[in-house]
């Protein structure tokens, strides 16, 4: 099977079959010495831009990256108990239509220039992180104010890898990877 890097995986479209044996996963550091699993190009890409954004002094780590279905399942289940249906649908996709589960999305976290964790959604260091994502084949997939069109809320923590061409294209044209696809497939 040939990987597409650029396979919409969101509420309305599931991981596709045989996807997960299809790629290589490999493991980066995170934070606290454990390792967070990615796709190999992925994984090779955000290595780059950790390193480019740990220069600009932006500190970036891997939060969370791939995910079997099982795994998924527990943390959507978790979700429902603790926060509710409503809360879970707006931030968690199901099972088998989770991006996690193909290794080429991960959540990172940020530091500020005094080491602190950046907790909050508006913090001005995401606004550093966004403009090179594509620099690197990244993309964040869940933009501010496309919830309509991605089947999420914001999130600036969560990014994706598409390739350095596709995510050029929708920096470029500011879309998001449905829209990506859309354009991709038309006549």
């Amino acid at each position: 099977m040939l990987i597409d890097r650029t396979v919409l995986v969101n509420p309305c479209h599931a991981v596709p079959e045989g996807f997960r044996n299809a790629i290589e996963l490999v493991s980066i550091p995170e934070e606290e010495g454990f390792s967070v699993c990615l796709e190999a190009e992925t994984a090779r890409a955000f290595l780059a831009l950790q390193d480019f954004l740990g220069k600009t002094g932006l500190p970036v780590f891997p939060l969370s990256g791939y995910r079997s279905s099982a795994r998924q399942q527990e943390i959507w289940d978790r979700s429902v108990h603790d926060h509710g249906l409503e809360h879970t649908v707006r931030y968690l996709a199901k099972p088998g239509f989770s991006e996690h589960e193909t290794g080429l999305a991960l959540d990172v976290v940020l530091y500020d220039r005094h080491g602190n964790r950046i907790e909050n959604d508006e913090a001005p260091e995401y606004e550093i992180m966004f403009p090179h994502l594509h620099e690197f084949g990244f993309i964040l997939r869940y933009p501010r104010g496309q919830e309509s069109v991605t089947g999420y809320s914001y999130e600036p923590w969560h990014i994706r890898y598409v390739g350095i061409q596709a995510a050029k294209v929708i920096h470029e044209n500011h879309w998001t990877l449905e829209e990506f696809k859309k354009m991709e497939n038309r006549p």
